[in-house]
C-alpha cells in the first residue's frame, strides 16, 4: 500500500514514476547507476524512494545489504552532472536494526493514560521521525 500511495502522490506532483519490486542489491545499484547516468537537464529535481528492510546505514536487497551512502553517492555532482544544483531527494523507509523504537505521542489528540476502546485513539510515530 505504501508504494502505491507514494507513486500516486509523486505522479500528482509531476514526477515520472518507475517502480521496481523485490530487487537484489546488485539490481538496486545498477538501476540507480543507470538513473544517475541519464540526462536530467529538463528535470527540476530528482527523487528516489526505497522501501525495504535495513540496518544502520544499510538497506537490504533480496540477497543482502548495501550501503545507502554508496547509492546516494551515484548522484553527486561529479557523477551526475545533469543534476548539479538541483534538489536530489532520497526517502528511505526501512528499519534500522534490532533496537526497539518506543515512539512518541503525536498531537493527534489529548494524552490519555486510560485504555480507550471506542474513541480517542492514541497515535505514536517513531521517535527519530
Amino acid at each position: 500500500k505504501d508504494a502505491g500511495d507514494l507513486a500516486k502522490s509523486f505522479r500528482n506532483l509531476g514526477f515520472d514514476v518507475y517502480t521496481y519490486n523485490d530487487r537484489s542489491r546488485d539490481d538496486m545499484e545498477k538501476l540507480l547507476k543507470k538513473a544517475a547516468e541519464e540526462n536530467h537537464s529538463d528535470a527540476a529535481r530528482f527523487a528516489c524512494i526505497l522501501l525495504s528492510h535495513g540496518d544502520e546505514g544499510l538497506i537490504y536487497g533480496t540477497d543482502g545489504p548495501t550501503a545507502i551512502k554508496s547509492l546516494t553517492a551515484l548522484f553527486r555532482g561529479d557523477k551526475c552532472k545533469s543534476l548539479i544544483g538541483k534538489p536530489k531527494l532520497f526517502f528511505i523507509q526501512a528499519c534500522r536494526g534490532s533496537e526497539f523504537d518506543e515512539g512518541i505521542q503525536t498531537d493527534s489528540g489529548p494524552a490519555n493514560e486510560t485504555l480507550e476502546t471506542d474513541a480517542n485513539p492514541r497515535y505514536k510515530i517513531s521517535a527519530k521521525a
